[in-house]
């Protein structure tokens, strides 16, 4: 059985060169998820692709239509999509996970830190894809996520290149 590739972004803060460079070398996604901070930028990747894609307000994103919070089905799995910042994830992820748990998610993918971050329980998948073009927590690489959905559900982080 083929598994639904969907792309994960958060945080491009209108620095969109080097993952548009990058998504050039992977393979193809079914879906993109944009998780806010300059939700123009989920577009202009959007545009590229030519995929069905959700876009997520973030704190960055003041004046916009966008939705600050979301919730998917893909194959039959519940995906919550939130920046982040409402639920105070720079200091701990108890209020994102516990909402998430109560809205019946499976998996929850979230931005806001540019820290890429993956937690799997045996309630939910939670997943902060980092940030492509600003990465903090020490980190010197941007990344994004792929989240791939079939009779079970794979997270990962991917790490942008240098040079």
């Amino acid at each position: 059985m083929r598994k639904m590739r969907i792309l994960v972004v958060s945080d491009t803060h209108s620095h969109v060169q080097g993952i548009l460079s990058k998504l050039k070398e992977e393979k193809e996604f079914d879906m993109l998820v944009f998780l806010g901070d300059f939700a123009s930028d989920g577009e202009r990747i959007k545009e590229m692709l030519k995929i069905p894609s959700h876009i997520i307000a973030g704190n960055g994103d003041w004046q916009t239509n966008y939705p600050r919070e979301q919730h998917i089905t893909v194959e039959g799995k519940k995906i919550l999509l939130t920046h982040g910042h409402k639920y105070n994830v720079k200091n701990d992820l108890n209020r994102l996970y516990y909402h998430a748990l109560e809205s019946g998610a499976n998996v929850v993918l979230y931005g806001h830190t540019h820290i890429p971050m993956r937690r799997i329980d045996e309630n939910l998948i939670m997943m902060n894809p980092g940030s492509p073009s600003l990465p903090r927590g020490g980190l010197t690489t941007g990344s994004y996520g792929v989240l791939e959905i079939g009779t079970k559900i794979d997270a990962k982080i991917c790490y942008m290149r240098q040079g």
